[in-house]
Parts: C-alpha cells; structure tokens; sequence
C-alpha cells in the first residue's frame, strides 16, 4: 500500500502510517515548512525508516512522483478536494482531510471519500479542522486566511471580522455588517453549546432564504446568514447575534426548529455532494 501524507510536522504520523503499511507498503510525506521536513526526515533515518520519504513542498500539488496512491491524508485543510490528489490516486483509493463545505472562513469538515473513475465518491463527514493549507508555513494565527471581507475595531478595542459567501458585497456594507453584529446584545441559550456544531452545519446544508457567513464579534465566532435586510450569527455558546429587521432571525427560528423536528441531525445524516471546479472538487453537506 501506498500512503501520500500532507502535511508532515513532527514525522510521528507517518512513523505511524510507516508501521501500519509495513515493509512492503511505503509513505511518501510532503510539508511547506522546510525545517521540519530536515527534522523529521533526519528522525525517520535515525529509526530505520527506509520505506517513508519526506518532501519540502506545496502539499495542494500532491507528488506526483510516487502516484498512484492507495490512501491520501491530509493534516492541513484546502479550500478545495486537490484535483491532483484525485488524479493521483489509485481506484477505489481512500482520501481522508479537512477540506472547506462552504465558501466562507472556517467553514470545514473532515470528508472520507473514495476516488471510483478520477471522481470522489462513497463520502461522508465527521465536524473537524486542522489549519489552512498554504504554500508558505502560516506565522499570523489572528484571522482566517481565505474568504475574509472585513476586518474592523470594535468600541471595545476587539477585532471583528466578517466573510459572506460569494465575496461581492462591497466592503463598506460589510464593514457596517460586521460593526452592527459586534454591537448587538447576543440573546441567550438559543441552542445547546454542545449541538453547536451540528445545529450550524444543518442550517448551511439547508439554507434557501440567505446568504451564508461566518464572523467573529470580537468576542464570539460562528456562523449564519444575511437578508437584504438583516443578519444572523449563531455563536459557539449557543447565543445569537441580530442585526437589522427580524427577517433573518424568523427565517433562524424556522430552520431551528426543523432540525429539531429531523431529531436534530448531525454530520453523519448529510449527504456530502461534489461539484467539480477548475482546482478540484468542492464538497457540500445536504440535508
């Protein structure tokens, strides 16, 4: 068995993935930082290791030299299914990683899928993220670094941040966006903190009447949606933030309380569809 590892840190994981493929398999890892491929490629000589390769790289490229792989990993999150990790795969291969299900800031799911005919397929979702894939290693931890459309100063000195799906407002409507949620008083116990995950990916697998976002207050991050009219945000604690009229948040009741009639679906109930893009494939959960 042949493993592609993106992403390799420490080298501990492939270590691992070395072990489980034992000595007729081989693991071949990439990472974009290049200091710690020198570490754990030196790491994986000292123990032995003859069958694992360790490369300094753009993990989004795959490596192509070693394809065709059994299963591909990733420990970082594109913003996209790589088309060269689908064209590199071998049928019926198994791809597991963290990969954005929606075009707004961190909005990621950790999909399973197999390659059947060049194309993902048989995919499911499990909630979970690991940092954003780059082509250079990440230093500012502050932000998102894709699909942020305003970056404000709250009064109280935080930083505020909003993305909107699509990308075309323009920024002063967001940046008046992202103040109005910052400023608004979050009411309570809207949903269980802990079905936050799940409650979250339903209402954008099943969204008709909005927009998606996802935005930090400042002092609160999560997701939502805006009207012509109003926004929405629905916080990790399970409050919620309102902006405008009361459209969105009627419009937040009514998927509310369906999910709550579904008995409160999680990852495993939806439906991870692709749609195939110039860069690879972007996965969506459907409900």
């Amino acid at each position: 068995m042949r493993v592609l590892e993106i992403g390799t840190g420490t080298g501990y994981t492939a270590a691992v993935l070395a072990e489980k493929v034992g000595a007729s398999g081989y693991v071949v890892s990439v990472d974009v930082d290049q200091e710690l491929v020198t570490r754990a490629a030196d790491l994986h000589k000292k123990s032995g290791n003859t069958h694992v390769e360790i490369h300094h790289a753009d993990g989004t490229t795959g490596r192509e030299n070693g394809a065709p792989y059994d299963r591909i990993i990733g420990w970082t999150t594109p913003h996209v299914l790589p088309e060269p990790w689908v064209r590199q795969s071998a049928h019926r291969a198994v791809i597991v990683t963290p990969v954005k299900i929606a075009d707004i800031a961190n909005a990621h799911a950790v999909i399973r899928c197999r390659i059947e005919h060049g194309k993902p397929a048989e995919a499911s979702a499990q909630p979970g993220s690991f940092i954003e894939m780059t082509p250079e290693p990440v230093t500012d931890f502050g932000q998102p670094l894709r699909y942020v459309d305003s970056i404000v100063t709250t009064e109280a000195g935080e930083r505020a941040w909003i993305s909107i799906s699509g990308h075309s407002v323009p920024p002063e409507q967001a940046d008046a966006i992202t103040r109005q949620l910052a400023a608004a008083e979050p009411q309570p116990e809207w949903i269980d903190p802990a079905c936050w995950r799940e409650f979250t990916a339903y209402m954008l697998g099943t969204l008709s009447d909005g927009t998606p976002i996802s935005a930090s207050t400042g002092t609160g991050q999560g997701f939502g949606f805006t009207t012509s009219d109003s926004a929405v945000l629905v916080l990790r604690d399970g409050s919620v933030a309102a902006c405008g009229t009361a459209a969105a948040l009627a419009t937040l009741r009514g998927i509310r309380d369906a999910w709550e009639r579904a008995g409160q679906p999680g990852y495993d109930a939806a439906t991870v569809a692709f749609t195939a893009a110039d860069d690879g494939w972007r996965p969506s959960l459907r409900y």
